[in-house]
C-alpha cells in the first residue's frame, strides 16, 4: 500500500493530491498541508468556479504554466464547489445538472434563472460569490453581491409564470427587453483584505492571494525559519519567524490563575501555535491582534506531533528593520554611477536619519566590490519608507540591508531559575 501511494504521488501528483484533498476535505489542517505540498511542487490550486468546478477537488480542464516558470505546463487543481462552506452537495448537484444541460453560465441572472432557487437560495448564492466561484461571470464580487436580490426576484417571477403556463407569452413580450437588460451599477471591487477574509471564512484558506504577501519581503529577510522548516530545528532551539496572527485564544492557567494566550501564527507555508505565558504574555499582549503581521523570537518545542513556539518576544513586523539591520548598503554599478545619482542618494540618506551605518557598495564589471563607509551623520533609519524612496529614485537594486541574524540566549524556564537559586534542585532534593 505504501509503495502504491508513493508511486501514485510521484507519477500522478495532480490526481493523487486531488483525491487526498477530497478525502480530507473536512480536515482543514490536512487540507492545508496538501495545498502547501501542491504549491511546493509547482501545482497551482485554483479557487472554485461555477463553470469549471465539480462537486469535489479535481484536476482542472486546462494546463497552466507553473509559478516557477518551468517549461512544462501542468494541470492545476480546482476547488470543488462542495468545499465552499454553506454550499451543500444537493445545491452543487443541481447547479451541475443545469450546467450539463444548458452549457456555461454567462451572467448571475442566467445562473439564477437556470438553477432552482429553492436550492440556490440567497445564502448559497452569496457564499458562491464571496468565495470567488462567480468571478468568471464578468463582474466584480461587489457588483454581484449588489444584484443578488434582483437576480433571485427575476428567477422567482419566471418560475411562477411557467407554473401558471404563461412562460411562452411572457417570453415573447419581454424578448429583446428583459428585466436583466435594465442597467445596474457596476461597483468597484472590494478591498483585497475583505476579499481574502471572505475566502478564508468560506474555504478555510486564502486562495487568490494572501494578506501576508505585501509583507513577504520582510518575513523572508528578517525571519530565520518558516512554518515549513521549524520541524528541522533541534528541540528548544531559538529562532525567529514572521507571520500573520490568525487566531488568539485567551485563557487562565488552572495552576497559577494567570492569563495566557494560545496564538496561531500563519505564514505563506502553514501555521504554528505560540504559547504566550507569564512575562512573554505581558510583553506581547499589545500585539496579539488577529490579522496583525508580527515577528516572533522564541524557543521551538518539538515535544508533540507539530512544533510549537514559546515566544520570548513578539514585535510588529514593521519594526524588524530597525531592530535587526546592522548596516544599510547602497549598491551602484561603477559604470552607471553619476554625480547626480550620488547626490540624490546623499539627499535621501539625510532625509531618513537614524543610527544604522550607511555604506556605499561600488560594483565593478569584473564582479569586484568596494565598500565605502559614509560619515556617521549619514546613518539612517532602515525600513520600508527608506527602501521605497531609494527604489523610486535610484532603482530597486540599490537598497540592501545587512541583517543581524544573531539570536538571544534561551530564557530559562521557571523551574530552572528556581534550581539556579537553590530553591529545590530536582537531583537529590
Amino acid at each position: 500500500m505504501a509503495y502504491q501511494t508513493a508511486y501514485l504521488k510521484a507519477n500522478y501528483p495532480v490526481e493523487f493530491l486531488s483525491a487526498m484533498m477530497t478525502n480530507d476535505m473536512a480536515d482543514l489542517a490536512k487540507l492545508a498541508q496538501y495545498i502547501a505540498e501542491a504549491r511546493s511542487m509547482g501545482i497551482e490550486v485554483l479557487p472554485p468556479d461555477v463553470n469549471e468546478s465539480g462537486v469535489f477537488f479535481e484536476p482542472a480542464h486546462t494546463k497552466t504554466q507553473p509559478a516557477d516558470h518551468s517549461s512544462t505546463p501542468r494541470r492545476p487543481i480546482r476547488f470543488g464547489l462542495a468545499a465552499v462552506k454553506g454550499v451543500g452537495e444537493i445545491a452543487v448537484e443541481t447547479l451541475l445538472e443545469a450546467r450539463r444541460s444548458g452549457g456555461r453560465f454567462t451572467t448571475l441572472f442566467e445562473l439564477c434563472e437556470r438553477v432552482d432557487t429553492r436550492v440556490l437560495n440567497r445564502r448559497v448564492l452569496e457564499a458562491l460569490i464571496r468565495s470567488g466561484a462567480c468571478d468568471g461571470l464578468g463582474e466584480t464580487r461587489a457588483t454581484l453581491m449588489s444584484i443578488v436580490d434582483r437576480g433571485l426576484a427575476r428567477a422567482s417571477s419566471l418560475a411562477a409564470d411557467r407554473q401558471r403556463g404563461q412562460g411562452s407569452l411572457f417570453d415573447q413580450l419581454t424578448e429583446g427587453d428583459p428585466t436583466t437588460d435594465r442597467p445596474f451599477d457596476r461597483l468597484p471591487e472590494l478591498p483585497a483584505s475583505e476579499l481574502l477574509a471572505a475566502e478564508k471564512e468560506l474555504l478555510g484558506f486564502y486562495v487568490t492571494g494572501h494578506p501576508l504577501l505585501p509583507h513577504a519581503s520582510l518575513v523572508e529577510r528578517y525571519g530565520l525559519a518558516t512554518t515549513g522548516t521549524l520541524a528541522q530545528l533541534p528541540n528548544r532551539a531559538m529562532t525567529r519567524i514572521g507571520g500573520l496572527i490568525a487566531v488568539v485564544q485567551q485563557g487562565f492557567s488552572k495552576k497559577s490563575g494567570k492569563p495566557y494566550a494560545l496564538v496561531t501564527l500563519e505564514d505563506l507555508e502553514g501555521t504554528v501555535q505560540l504559547l504566550c505565558m507569564n512575562e512573554s504574555y505581558e510583553q506581547s499582549r499589545p500585539f496579539l491582534e488577529v490579522n496583525r503581521p508580527v515577528l516572533v523570537i522564541g524557543e521551538v518545542s518539538q515535544g508533540e506531533d507539530k512544533p510549537k513556539i514559546f515566544p520570548q518576544e513578539i514585535l510588529p513586523l514593521e519594526d524588524a528593520p530597525k531592530r535587526f539591520t546592522r548596516q544599510v548598503h547602497l549598491r551602484f554599478q561603477v559604470e552607471s554611477l553619476t554625480p547626480e545619482r550620488l547626490e540624490r542618494a546623499r539627499e535621501l540618506a539625510a532625509a531618513y536619519p537614524g543610527r544604522v551605518p550607511l555604506f556605499l557598495c561600488l560594483e565593478h564589471p569584473t564582479g569586484a566590490k568596494v565598500f565605502i563607509e559614509a560619515h556617521e551623520r549619514y546613518a539612517v533609519t532602515p525600513g520600508r519608507e527608506l527602501q521605497q524612496a531609494l527604489s523610486s529614485a535610484l532603482g530597486e537594486e540599490v537598497y540592501h540591508p545587512a541583517v543581524d541574524n544573531t539570536l538571544p540566549e534561551r530564557a530559562p524556564r521557571r523551574w530552572e531559575r528556581r534550581e539556579g537559586n537553590g530553591e529545590g534542585s530536582r537531583a537529590g532534593s
